[in-house]
């Protein structure tokens, strides 16, 4: 595919780069950074660890939303004191269009900050314009509605750890050594077990190894307990129709 694709929540972000790999791998020397087996190999090992460590890594993406009417603790009409902005966590700020005017750098940061990961507040504790004047969708900033466009640009998602950083480089160098059939591989085969010179062994199958959601590779192995030790699917969370509003932690 020599490509990332966007079926993964904001695009999934490569846990090493080209570079990286060819800096570490020494079955990809002579290889470009551009190369489609080198592209593949960085991709298909940041898919796999996204999903054996629950999904959780997917990086840090920039995403511009325009908060819907229904602010999460009033309805249409009032005047919410602070707007979930829809996407979790969020690690920072880059641009608000509230009011008619365009929030950036300083500007922004002296008028808005975030709680608890999503909620959007501002600084001086006032309220949101009332919310059925927001444009959840079209709108363009001219003289007719540009008071009424309400954009949150933020950027969001967990960057991938230094273990799984390199668990991926490992794994992604196997990929590559799968390529060529004269090289050794860590990737365990199917065997059960193996006897030389008098000293017997044992070895899981590839897939006993794989429904116990291992690869055979240490680093990878590794980073899969440290970061999923019960093997969870994707990241836990609650939802109930009687939650009502709690404290926030301020600030992110």
């Amino acid at each position: 595919m020599a490509e990332f694709t966007d079926y993964i929540y904001c695009d999934l972000y490569p846990y090493v780069t080209p570079t990286e790999l060819l800096q570490c791998c020494r079955n990809a020397e002579g290889m470009l950074d551009t190369d489609a087996r080198l592209l593949d190999a960085v991709e298909d090992a940041s898919i796999v660890l996204y999903y054996l460590t629950g999904k959780h890594f997917n990086g840090t993406c920039e995403t511009t939303i325009r908060p819907p009417c229904l602010s999460g603790l009033c309805s249409c009409g009032c005047s919410p004191s602070r707007v979930n902005i829809g996407l979790w966590p969020v690690t920072g700020l880059t641009s608000i269009r509230y009011g008619g005017t365009t929030y950036t750098g300083s500007d922004l940061t002296d008028k808005f900050h975030v709680d608890e990961f999503h909620w959007l507040v501002m600084n001086d504790g006032s309220a949101f314009q009332s919310g059925n004047q927001w444009a959840s969708s079209g709108g363009t900033h001219d003289n007719t509605n540009d008071g009424f466009v309400f954009e949150i640009t933020a950027q969001h998602g967990i960057t991938p750890p230094r273990l799984l950083q390199r668990a991926a480089r490992d794994l992604a160098c196997e990929f590559i050594t799968a390529c060529c059939s004269d090289q050794p591989c860590k990737l365990p085969d199917r065997v059960t077990s193996v006897v030389r010179s008098g000293v017997s062994m044992d070895i899981a199958s590839t897939m006993d190894m794989l429904r116990e959601g291992k690869t055979g590779i240490y680093t990878v192995d590794l980073a899969i307990q440290v970061f999923n030790p019960s093997k969870l699917q994707s990241p836990s969370f609650v939802w109930s129709a009687q939650l009502t509003p709690r404290g926030s932690r301020v600030g992110i």
